[in-house]
């Protein structure tokens, strides 16, 4: 799962799917109901432009840490290749075990990498729900909302384009990240 996939996810689970605003009894007013793409706003926001940029230059900036011990693994394999005929058997081994236990290394070192972006990720993620839901609550606010729905829900089939009010959040957000 993506970056702002994770997004909508965390926001439901933190902020709840739904943001309840005002404890309006049923006659008293209206049923306001508006919907917001998390996922747009993240990837529309300053903020969320800026985490995904850090992101993508973390992801660089591992990738190139695992290529360069990948490329002296292989350049060591290539050597042992060449020169194995001229080994003695016993060398020849204990090189091909060494091989072996630097092949491991490498394959942790990678799972290491994912599991930091990974990790790097989820907690941009959880940056942003944590600048963008109070935004959502003020907005929902001020403009009299019962409810505010994350359109990119499971089970939300439908709902009216004109109570999208991702565009309106994304300019609040940037307007509070500065």
């Amino acid at each position: 799962m993506g970056f702002f996939q994770r997004c909508f996810v965390v926001v439901c689970a933190s902020a709840g799917i739904t943001l309840l605003v005002g404890g309006a009894a049923s006659g008293q007013k209206p049923t306001k109901i508006g919907v917001v793409n998390f996922q747009e706003v993240a990837l529309q926001s300053k903020a969320g432009k800026a985490a995904k940029a850090r992101l993508e230059e973390l992801a660089a900036r591992l990738k190139k840490e695992v290529k360069a011990e990948e490329t002296k693994l292989v350049a060591r394999q290539k050597e042992l290749e060449a020169g194995a005929s001229r080994l003695a058997p016993a060398e020849r081994q204990r090189r091909a075990e060494a091989l072996e236990r630097d092949e491991l290394a490498l394959k942790r070192l990678l799972q290491d990498r994912r599991e930091e972006f990974t990790k790097a990720e989820a907690n941009s993620v959880v940056e942003l729900a944590r600048k963008i839901e109070p935004i959502v609550k003020a907005y929902a606010a001020e403009k009299s909302f019962t409810l505010i729905l994350e359109a990119r829900r499971p089970g939300l089939l439908y709902y009216d384009k004109n109570l999208d009010l991702t565009a309106e959040i994304v300019k609040r957000f940037d307007r509070a990240s500065k």
